[in-house]
């Protein structure tokens, strides 16, 4: 399943080995292709291998936990506009 949250971005819902994760995608004209990230492997270096940039959910029962916990923060209005970092 895949959702579109700007003209750019959005998440696609996957399950893998029982596990669930949101994946980043970018918004193509005629796909949507996932976005890829090389991770840091200490202070100075990067690792070698890109990975799809995901949050991992856990099994369906810790993902809907955690997705009613997103939305209670959503709703509740707990989160600011301050920069991420």
């Amino acid at each position: 399943m895949e959702l579109i949250s700007t003209q750019y971005d959005g998440a696609k819902l996957q399950k893998y080995k029982g596990i669930f994760e949101l994946v980043a995608i970018k918004a193509g004209r005629d796909k949507n292709y996932p976005v890829w990230a090389k991770y840091k492997k200490n202070k100075d270096e990067y690792q070698q291998k890109d990975f799809p940039v995901k949050v991992v959910l856990g099994d369906k029962q810790t993902a809907i936990k955690n997705l009613k916990a997103l939305i209670s923060a959503i709703e509740s209005g707990i989160l600011d506009d301050a920069p991420p970092f």
